[in-house]
């Protein structure tokens, strides 16, 4: 019998051996560059400017982690309200960390800066899959810099840690198709969509393009298959315990979609009249991209368009055909739900549609790389660093400016909150306009919110116990008026300015009702 020892000494020689041939292939070396470049700018903003006040979203999130751990703030109307039309799974994900607490930083480490790294891996794997290793890693090396990316990184949203789950399903769906149907794959690019779908609902629009992909590519001998069915229902397991919980506990198993009195049409004005179609949706593209980038994207997106004109009667043979018509039906059909149907959009909510740009935006590159490479190699490299580097010079300035610029955004709303969770009673309420998840997040207190008309604010005078004016929304039009009139009621405590060495512009004041017995 061998000595154990030599054995152990023969599988860390493998894993070498495994590590060194691994490191032999070029463009491993380029990914892993790629990798540690993202991981090095993200670290340096992550430990620069990551401890960073929440934004209302964000605080909106953060509230209902803390209501899941403090039972007491389950009762608060606004969690409530926000459970209904937010995804479930952050705020577990949340909870859970605080449950064993860890700090804020901390969690935001681990829900958005690690996801963030596996997405540029991620971006890698669909390239390659989809098209070739060089597609990939230009993808992915335009991915790592994308200011957007850079910049949501750090802040406490589901879009960023749903694009790993996405980019994952969206890699295994790919697979799936690759040699025959395998059913383990799909079952799992399913489940991940379906996670994905759970942290930011508009995600779930994939499942219709793999709908469209799955009949295009001619599978639908699939259906008679219980294999298949089994594959599906495993898959979509997340979502159907999610729309079972909605049931049990809202009556209706997608409230957010279909709440009707809450939600109001989407797209609906107060008077009741339909937005216009929100055309400037498509004005996120170049946005995300800068000029750079975004020339090479249509160039892509021309290449592909002309693939798939010439090439229509051959997609259900061709797998890279299938997979252009993935990314154009990603890009479309996300777009779309936002412009006809929802009739509005923000920068984060477009998260998706990266994948699609930073892939397009690759085919250009190489096309160009191509064409060049047929007169000189090196000056194709050459060319291609250059638009890599003025590409990633634009993104960085751009991302460097407004994570900056934005980091004491609602700084006051928590350092006022902070201080109302230290030095007031735990059974205190709190009113105001505007400061609800604050209130519950960092205060961990009851609120009761301002009313609209000085004629309700009796019901404030009996229950608040404190008041909180600040300029972070728009105030009642009355508050200024009746808090000079009522100085006998209500006593100003604390107050926080834009300029606290002069103390010349408040931002928020606490005033303490000094009758409630």
């Amino acid at each position: 019998m061998e000595n154990p020892e030599k054995e152990v000494d023969k599988k860390i020689e493998l894993k070498k051996e495994k590590i060194l041939k691994w490191f032999k292939d070029p463009y491993n070396i380029i990914l892993s560059l790629v990798l540690v470049f993202a991981f090095v700018i993200r670290f340096y903003y992550f430990f620069s400017v990551g401890n960073q006040p929440l934004w209302w979203d964000e605080a909106a999130y953060g509230s209902l982690a803390k209501a899941l751990v403090h039972p007491v703030l389950r009762t608060m109307e606004v969690v409530y309200s926000e459970w209904l039309i937010r995804p479930p799974l952050i705020p577990i994900l949340w909870a859970l960390f605080l449950k064993i607490r860890i700090p804020e930083q901390g969690i935001r480490f681990f829900l958005e800066f690690v996801p963030s790294i596996l997405t540029v891996f991620f971006v890698y794997l669909v390239g390659k899959e989809m098209y070739n290793k060089k597609i990939g890693l230009i993808a992915s090396a335009i991915f790592s810099v994308l200011w957007i990316h850079l910049f949501y990184t750090l802040r406490f949203l589901t879009n960023l840690p749903a694009l790993p789950f996405l980019f994952l399903s969206i890699y295994y769906f790919i697979k799936t198709n690759k040699q025959g149907f395998n059913f383990k794959y799909f079952s799992l690019s399913l489940f991940l969509l379906s996670i994905a779908t759970l942290m930011r609902f508009p995600v779930g629009i994939v499942f219709f393009v793999y709908i469209i992909i799955f009949f295009l590519s001619n599978k639908i001998s699939l259906l008679k298959k219980p294999n298949f069915w089994i594959s599906v229902i495993i898959g979509i397991t997340p979502i159907i315990i999610f729309f079972l919980i909605n049931l049990m506990l809202f009556g209706n198993i997608f409230p957010a979609l279909l709440g009707g009195e809450y939600l109001r049409s989407p797209g609906e004005k107060l008077q009741g009249v339909k937005n216009p179609f929100h055309f400037q949706t498509l004005n996120f593209i170049l946005i995300y991209l800068t000029t750079t980038f975004f020339i090479f994207f249509l160039w892509g997106l021309g290449i592909v368009l002309f693939e798939l004109f010439i090439g229509y009667n051959f997609i259900l043979k061709n797998k890279k055909l299938q997979n252009h018509l993935l990314l154009l039906l990603i890009l479309i059909l996300i777009n779309s739900f936002f412009i006809f149907y929802l009739r509005a959009s923000e920068d984060r909510w477009l998260f998706p549609t990266s994948l699609t740009m930073v892939c397009f935006s690759a085919i250009g590159i190489i096309s160009l790389y191509d064409f060049i490479k047929k007169h000189s190699k090196y000056l194709a490299l050459i060319v291609v660093l250059g638009v890599l580097f003025f590409g990633a010079y634009a993104q960085i300035s751009i991302a460097d400016g407004l994570i900056k610029n934005r980091k004491d955004s609602f700084l006051h709303l928590r350092t006022g909150f902070e201080w109302i969770k230290e030095n007031t009673e735990q059974d205190s309420i709190i009113s105001g306009s505007g400061i609800e998840v604050y209130s519950v997040y960092y205060g961990e207190r009851a609120y009761l919110a301002l009313p609209a008309n000085e004629s309700d604010i009796i019901n404030i005078e009996k229950n608040a116990d404190y008041l909180v004016v600040h300029g972070y929304t728009v105030q009642a039009s009355y508050l200024n008026d009746y808090l000079q009139k009522n100085q006998d009621k209500w006593q100003p405590i604390n107050a926080f300015f834009l300029d606290p060495q002069t103390k010349q512009q408040p931002i928020l004041v606490i005033y303490k009702n000094i009758q409630k017995n």
